[in-house]
């Protein structure tokens, strides 16, 4: 059984889903690749977490980067793992 979520919750899951979808295919329709979008939702999903943690604009600017070059890093020393992974899916 579902349980229930106020309206206005619902609202801003539904806003959110669609702003992630949306920037997806932008990214897509640009011709950005698969490594590419997988590696921005990687950056994304991190901060969200960060963010909770963080509150200055300015820190999460920052911290948005060293989340980008970390991530750039662990996916050129992990490259043949995850491309395997993703293989499977």
């Amino acid at each position: 059984m579902e349980e229930e979520i106020s309206s206005e919750l619902s609202e801003k899951i539904n806003k959110n889903v669609e702003k992630v979808f949306e920037k997806w295919i932008e990214k897509a329709s640009k011709g950005e690749s698969i490594e590419g979008i997988i590696k921005s939702l990687m950056v994304e999903k991190i901060m969200n977490v960060l963010g909770a943690i963080i509150k200055r604009t300015v820190v999460k600017k920052i911290a948005k980067k060293a989340v980008k070059r970390r991530v750039d890093k662990f996916w050129e020393k992990n490259r043949k793992m995850i491309l395997e992974k993703i293989k499977v899916l």
